[in-house]
């Protein structure tokens, strides 16, 4: 059984005269007892994964 399951997420960021495409299609699973890190480099979308979920 998943405790968080998330599916297609998709996330942009519309500023003066720029588009940014930070998530794309994104699915996480997870299981009851399992650890699990989400990493990336700054701007690349880890926390905008968690605040959606």
């Amino acid at each position: 059984m998943y405790v968080l399951n998330v599916n297609h997420i998709s996330k942009i960021y519309k500023t003066a005269g720029e588009t940014m495409r930070i998530l794309q299609n994104v699915n996480l699973q997870v299981m009851k007892g399992e650890m699990v890190a989400i990493m990336g480099p700054s701007g690349s979308g880890d926390y905008v994964k968690i605040r959606l979920s």
